[in-house]
């Protein structure tokens, strides 16, 4: 029996070190089932989490923290950083989850405690947001791919990321989250863009104030040259299905990410 279970380690071992080899791809099959049974239309089903998958999906979070996402190709090393977080984010709000909460608590605590886990290492979530995603990859879509549990967020897919279709999804979210008028205003008649605060809180990262326009109108398939911008209240109310349909209150203006 020992034989057997250090033979199963050392498969497990195998299979995690091929993930994190130059070219190779990282499974997330796993995640994939979670978010399949919990999404639901744009928010989350948090108590379903909490009582049927919060084991799996720690189980997820354990088993990617063991890859090395530096030999990852690029498409690769996103999809990891950005399930990852999204995962993380998942997992500690059904810890946390009670009637009324809000990922705004505490001062926006939720993002500063090292609850990632990656490579050996724990880190934030701001961590992995501002000094793994941003700090090594110019990659602006990023933006309407990470979930941060807030209704104003971008809406949390029913499936994983993965490396090999990674640029087809980045493009069909940044054009979905421009086009969602709940979150951002088209206004031709008064030739006036009304944004998310993600666009303000990130500016630098979509070409700053003067190509902001620019880059809206990539997604927007519409010619807003010249338009006035100004930027939407950001509600921070909890993404579950529970408070589907209530008014969404507005937050604090300062992002949390």
């Amino acid at each position: 029996m020992r034989r057997l279970a250090w033979a199963a380690s050392l498969v497990a071992s195998a299979a995690i070190l091929a993930q994190g080899a130059p070219g190779g791809t990282v499974d997330h099959a796993d995640l994939d089932a979670i978010l399949r049974a919990i999404v639901r239309g744009e928010s989350v089903d948090y108590g379903a989490l909490g009582r049927h998958h919060l084991a799996p999906l720690d189980a997820y979070l354990t088993r990617i923290a063991a890859i090395d996402p530096e030999p990852l190709p690029r498409g690769e090393r996103i999809a990891l950083y950005l399930n990852a977080y999204n995962a993380t984010v998942l997992c500690a709000v059904a810890q946390r989850y009670k009637p009324g909460y809000r990922p705004d608590a505490d001062s926006f605590r939720l993002f500063d405690e090292p609850l990632v886990r990656l490579h050996g290492k724990t880190m934030s979530l701001n961590d992995l947001e501002h000094r793994e995603l941003r700090s090594h990859f110019d990659e602006p879509r990023v933006h309407a791919a990470l979930v941060c549990a807030a209704r104003s967020c971008p809406p949390l897919l029913p499936r994983a990321y993965t490396g090999a279709d990674l640029d087809r999804t980045l493009d069909e979210n940044m054009r979905r989250f421009v086009r969602d008028p709940a979150r951002n205003e088209i206004d031709l008649a008064a030739r006036t863009l009304r944004l998310s605060r993600i666009f303000e809180w990130y500016i630098r990262d979509f070409g700053g104030p003067e190509r902001l326009a620019a880059y809206v109108e990539r997604y927007a398939g519409r010619d807003v040259a010249g338009f006035a911008v100004e930027f939407l209240p950001y509600s921070w109310e909890l993404n579950d299905v529970v408070g589907s349909g209530a008014p969404a209150a507005a937050g604090p203006s300062a992002p949390a990410r």
